[in-house]
């Protein structure tokens, strides 16, 4: 990419059918620590976590959504907003409902470079992309039921289908299908987890309602009534005290050779093996997420898992700085 390009900045505004969704971009070219302070300095956060080692954080700062024009009389009451960025050299939109990041849709090298080439006047409504048309439209979608008073979030669920992708749905309705040009934004590389995950993002940020425990299979025999999947099964539980870490930590190298990403999905733990997964609740408000050991700890007595701070964040740890958990280990 061209020196142009990378300290190109632009923001554009798309409407569809009357609604209005917001489009940020921001291309930025500097070390990716840098840019982590960066983003934490302005409040934003990440709009793609790390979870793996071999997946490469974007080099990216959001510098947030564009105010909607004069003559839009929903923008400002929309949940949902798109961020355009590079990542892995290529075009990736990011959506985030009330600021926090859920899906990315991969779009291609090729609509990375049609966007290079527009030097410091980005616009992304010029370029042909089924990953901002997907976007767009998964977007609009959520910014009309947010505005629609019959919806539940407790009816949102997701599926397992039968070429082995998944789908997050409203009743009957497919509202998006997860396969593989949407992922989650803090994926953890495994495809019901991730599933899980951000229909449990959903339902919380559109309507606080309780996280679900397993995915619908509609595929399965019919001696099993229940028709459901579960994640993984759930092989013991604990209680005690959950505590975080962060800042002081970001970039270092975790006990299983990572670089610690505190706004990713992980935790620390003294004695389960690297990577097993971990359904953390919070006792006091019953908020739950899903994070993977890849580093030791706690080392202060009466605690039993340190998380990161993005973990924290998804339960409401990050201002008390300890509470009351549960953990269900599900495996590797």
């Amino acid at each position: 990419m061209n020196n142009k390009f990378l300290t190109g900045l632009a923001t554009a505004l798309m409407t569809t059918v009357g609604t209005t969704t917001l489009i940020g971009v921001s291309l930025q070219s500097s070390q990716a620590s840098n840019t982590r302070d960066q983003v934490d300095q302005i409040g934003v956060g990440t709009l793609v976590g790390q979870e793996i080692s071999d997946f490469q954080r974007p080099n990216v700062v959001s510098f947030g959504p564009i105010q909607p024009d004069s003559t839009s009389e929903t923008a400002s009451k929309q949940i949902a907003t798109l961020y355009v960025h590079p990542w892995q050299s290529q075009l990736a939109v990011t959506l985030r409902i009330r600021q926090i990041p859920v899906l990315t849709f991969l779009g291609s090298k090729a609509e990375l470079a049609a966007l290079q080439e527009q030097g410091n006047d980005i616009d992304p409504t010029k370029i042909e992309s089924k990953a901002i048309d997907r976007a767009k439209a998964f977007a609009k979608r959520l910014n009309e039921l947010d505005n629609d008073n019959t919806f539940k979030a407790e009816n949102l669920s997701v599926t397992l289908n039968p070429d082995k992708t998944h789908s997050i749905k409203l009743n009957s309705e497919e509202l998006i299908k997860l396969d593989k040009g949407v992922i989650l934004s803090d994926t953890t590389r495994n495809k019901a987890i991730d599933a899980l995950q951000a229909t449990n993002r959903l339902r919380r940020l559109m309507g606080n309602a309780p996280p679900l425990t397993a995915i619908v299979n509609p595929n399965q025999p019919r001696n099993n009534e229940s028709g459901l999947a579960s994640v993984r099964p759930v092989t013991s539980r604990r209680k005690g005290m959950a505590s975080w870490y962060g800042p002081g930590f970001h970039g270092r190298l975790t006990a299983n050779g990572e670089r610690y990403n505190q706004n990713g999905l992980t935790a620390a733990h003294k004695t389960l093996p690297f990577g097993t997964q971990v359904r953390v609740t919070n006792l006091r408000n019953g908020r739950s997420v899903i994070v993977r050991i890849n580093d030791r700890g706690p080392f202060v007595g009466g605690r039993v898992i340190d998380l990161s701070k993005g973990a924290a964040s998804v339960i409401g740890l990050v201002s008390s700085g300890v509470a009351p958990v549960q953990l269900e280990i599900l495996g590797r």
